[in-house]
Order: C-alpha cells, then sequence, then structure tokens
C-alpha cells in the first residue's frame, strides 16, 4: 500500500499542471479557479482511494478519465452556479468586480448603525411620556398641534415634555456625538 500511495504522489506532483492545462484546453470558459477546482477534487478522491482493495492498473489514465468525467459533471451544473471569476464578454470585468459596491465604506457603515444603537438605547433610557412625544416629533414626523389633537394634551406639556427629553438624550449622548 505504501508503494501505491507513494506512485500516486509522485503522479500528483509530475501531473498536476498538465491536468490543470488540459481542463482548460477541454472547457474554454471555465475560470482558473473552476479548473483548478475540478483537479484537486479528482486529486483528493483518487487519493483517498489508494486504501482500497482493487488495484487501479493504470492510475494515469484513471486520473484522466476521473477529470474527463468531473468536467462532464461540472457542465451540467454550471448552468445553476456563476463563477465570481469568470470574464464578462461585454465588459471585459470579472464577475466579482462587477458586484462589489466601490463606493461602500464599510466602516462609515458600522459607526452608523454603532450610533443607531447608543440613540434607541438612550430613547429607551426616557421617561414613557418624554419618549413617546420625542419619537412621534423627530421620528414619526408629527406637529405639536396633531399630537395635541390626537393625546389630548395642552401643546405647553408636550412641549416641556420633547424639551426634557431632549435635554436627557444630549446627557446620555455626550460622549458618542
Amino acid at each position: 500500500m505504501y508503494d501505491q500511495q507513494k506512485d500516486i504522489i509522485d503522479i500528483i506532483v509530475n501531473e498536476r499542471n498538465r491536468f490543470l492545462q488540459y481542463v482548460k484546453r477541454k472547457m474554454t470558459d471555465i475560470s482558473d479557479m473552476d479548473a483548478e477546482d475540478i483537479v484537486a477534487d479528482v486529486i483528493f478522491n483518487v487519493y483517498n482511494k489508494v486504501d482500497i482493495q482493487y488495484h487501479i492498473e493504470n492510475v494515469l489514465a484513471y486520473m484522466y478519465r476521473s477529470i474527463k468525467n468531473r468536467m462532464t459533471d461540472h457542465r451540467r451544473n454550471s448552468s445553476r452556479q456563476i463563477s465570481l471569476d469568470k470574464i464578462d464578454g461585454v465588459s471585459g470585468v470579472a464577475v466579482l468586480e462587477m458586484l462589489m459596491d466601490t463606493h461602500a465604506d464599510i466602516e462609515m457603515k458600522l459607526q452608523k448603525e454603532e450610533l443607531r444603537e447608543q440613540l434607541r438605547a438612550a430613547i429607551m433610557k426616557l421617561e414613557p411620556k418624554q419618549r413617546a412625544v420625542w419619537i412621534a416629533t423627530e421620528i414619526e414626523g408629527y406637529t405639536f398641534k396633531e399630537l395635541s389633537a390626537k393625546w389630548g394634551e395642552p401643546i405647553g406639556t408636550l412641549l416641556s415634555r420633547k424639551s426634557r427629553a431632549t435635554k436627557v438624550l444630549k446627557m446620555l449622548l455626550k460622549d458618542v456625538v
């Protein structure tokens, strides 16, 4: 068994580049990464079959046949998969580059999300009536006149609640902003 393992390792080391060239020659529209995946899959499977009781007479031929079968499987499944390495024929740009948002600033998005979470936490610390007025006017866009009519509260009371809520939020968020 050790001799057979050594023979397979020698074939893998010596033939790997030829296997890749074979795949690329037979499948012109395949990305380098997909070709490497096909070859690696076959190498892995053949290497794991070393300890099986039956003997493969011509391991190299067996590997080429396995690669050919794996390429057929890849063609069958490729209609459902999109390679991110594939170059778009029209733009000449890889699919991955087309999907990337070059204007995305992940750090800024994270900071905004963190600020939102801190604001939510601070709002939840307000007294319920202060919180209701602040959310209604600042987030939901109600006017004090509308809230006065809706809640049956004087406008002056609503104004003072919002003023107190704003002072508390400024104090809670003084280190954030």
